[in-house]
């Protein structure tokens, strides 16, 4: 009985490829996210804010416990494919045709962008604000989550490559480490006219960043260990930067998808501070 319980074990430790960036990589997305739209939006989801970033881990919550939920996270532009992926840049930008049932397995985060975002307008015109709130956090979970180059590759955790861990070495214990001295810029939220072309853009920047962590992990542990103090001051110094401008992409990505939906929905009168979202609600519990 004991090899059994010993491979329950192991397989319980093994990296899941649908969690990204992290607690504090989310939140920050999040944060950012609200503050980089225009008026009258901005206010919109200021008074909601606190909703959105305690909430923003809730889809990998989820995917702890459930299997399904797990390839919302990450598309592995890899897996039948080579760069500049025209096959699915046809069928998903071109045709606007859904996954099939083979890309599934690895992962269908594109298409659950895409699905949030119109559910977002569509709670936005229908003026049903609760349901809008998490409509908005999942759109920009899964935005989020494609902004992270790990998560558009089939070797997402190093494990072809000599490198486990550096999933999360990356997104969470470099972030951790480096977020309180950064300050996210990222560029101004737009109307998209094209939803799926946008989210075709951001995963080809993102899967194009893949080797700059790939190779920051590989110089730093160069000559030594993960345990080693200088690993982490080396990788942090090679991968920061790039960790940093992926965080402004995510949230310039993810304010652009609240705004676009909100234009899809007619531009909807927002409701003022009179209107308590649930979170407020839920707070004077």
């Amino acid at each position: 009985m004991q090899v059994p319980v010993i491979l329950l074990l192991a397989l319980a430790t093994l990296p899941a490829p649908g969690l990204a960036w992290g607690g504090r990589g989310h939140r920050l997305i999040n944060a950012a996210a609200v503050e980089n739209l225009p008026e009258p939006l901005r206010s919109y989801f200021r008074a909601r804010k606190t909703y959105l970033v305690e909430h923003a881990l809730d889809p990998d919550l989820l995917g702890k416990d459930d299997a399904a939920e797990r390839p919302h996270h990450y598309t592995d532009l890899d897996a039948d494919d080579t760069f500049p992926f025209l096959n699915l840049r046809r069928q998903f930008v071109q045709e606007g045709a859904g996954p099939r049932r083979w890309q599934l397995a690895h992962g269908d985060s594109i298409w659950q962008i895409e699905r949030f975002t119109l559910r977002l307008a569509d709670s936005l015109r229908r003026r049903r604000w609760q349901d809008a709130d998490d409509d908005a956090v999942f759109a920009a979970h899964y935005a989020a989550d494609l902004t992270q180059p790990l998560h558009t590759v089939m070797n997402y955790d190093g494990q072809l490559t000599g490198q486990s861990g550096v999933h999360a070495r990356f997104e969470t214990d470099l972030v951790n480490a480096l977020a309180d001295g950064w300050r996210l810029e990222p560029r101004p939220a737009i109307f998209e006219p094209d939803l799926r072309a946008r989210i075709f853009q951001e995963m080809i920047a993102s899967f194009s960043c893949r080797n700059v962590i790939f190779a920051s992990d590989r110089i730093a542990a160069s000559g030594r260990n993960y345990l080693d103090p200088q690993y982490y001051a080396m990788f942090y110094k090679l991968a920061g930067p790039l960790a940093e401008k992926r965080l402004e992409a995510g949230a310039s990505f993810v304010s652009s998808l609240w705004y676009t939906a909100w234009v899809r929905a007619g531009k909807p009168v927002l409701p003022g501070r009179s209107v308590v979202s649930h979170f407020a609600r839920s707070a004077d519990l």
